[in-house]
Parts: C-alpha cells; sequence; structure tokens
C-alpha cells in the first residue's frame, strides 16, 4: 500500500480542517477535504435547518471531485463537525458512496458546545470498520500545542502497526 492513512474531512468553519492539518503531520497520511457540490451558507442556524431537511430525507449532499480509493490505505481518519448532535450531512454522502471495505476508520470529529451521541451514531454507521473515535471542542483545536498533544495519543492507539 502506498500510503499509510487517508485523511478524509469535512469543515465549514476551519476547526475540523485544523484537525485534519495537524493529522497529516502525525500521521504523515494524505489529506482529502470533502467538497460539496452547492456550498452551505455561513449562517449555521441555517445550514442546521438544511441538514436536518438532509437526514430526514435521506438526500445528502451531493459530493464534487474525484473520491479516493480508499483500498490503497491501510487506516482511514474521517472528520467532520458535529451539526445539532450529528455526523454532518457530507460525511453522511460520503460513507454512502465510498465502499470502505475493510479498512478500518478512526473517526474524529470537532464541536462547539455539545457533541450529542454523535460518536455512538458515527460508531454504528462505520459498523466492524469503526476504531476508538476523538472529539475535540473548537476551544481545544484553537490550543493548538494541547490539541497535537490530544492527536498524537490518540493516533498511538488507533494507528496500524
Amino acid at each position: 500500500m502506498a500510503n499509510k492513512a487517508l485523511i478524509v474531512y469535512f469543515s465549514l468553519s476551519g476547526s475540523t480542517e485544523q484537525v485534519a492539518d495537524l493529522l497529516a503531520k502525525i500521521s504523515n497520511g494524505t489529506v482529502y477535504p470533502i467538497q460539496v457540490v452547492t456550498p452551505f451558507p455561513e449562517d449555521m442556524y441555517k445550514t442546521n435547518d438544511i441538514a436536518e431537511a438532509q437526514r430526514e430525507d435521506h438526500t445528502y449532499p451531493e459530493l464534487s471531485g474525484k473520491l479516493p480509493n480508499v483500498a490503497d490505505y491501510r487506516i482511514i481518519l474521517l472528520g467532520g463537525p458535529v451539526w445539532n448532535g450529528h455526523p454532518a450531512t457530507p460525511l453522511l454522502r460520503f460513507l454512502q458512496d465510498v465502499n470502505l471495505g475493510s479498512v478500518p476508520v478512526a473517526p474524529f470529529f470537532t464541536y462547539a458546545t455539545d457533541p450529542g451521541d454523535y460518536a455512538k451514531e458515527i460508531d454504528r454507521l462505520l459498523g466492524a470498520n469503526s476504531l476508538a473515535a476523538l472529539g475535540m471542542a473548537d476551544a481545544v483545536v484553537a490550543k493548538t500545542s494541547k490539541a497535537t498533544a490530544e492527536l498524537q495519543k490518540w493516533w498511538d492507539t488507533v494507528r496500524p502497526r
């Protein structure tokens, strides 16, 4: 396998992107940002309304760009923001469109105040592929040295041996 880790993430406010960039340095992995065809509004209330409707209808946003071949990697680090206690809908679309096969997936997520049941929900969605999730408050992400230490500790527990 050419690369060990694939860091797949969706970020709206930039916190998850910061975490993905730190993970790329820690894991020496390849970063794949999930992009949507129709951008979400900057107003988080409007975004939450759109995401709720998408979750209810299971009509997740269309992704742009070529999807990665996950079979080329030994592990996927899958990250996104918590939207109203749930995974962001672009992540749900990614999981719908990509066949993970038997590649293990370690989810990470960022949140402003309350992660809700995000970890349980993403674990259920990933099934047998799921490894230990890591949630990180935006306030911790802003403290780069603290975030890096937490990410390094998590990476040490999930990385392929």
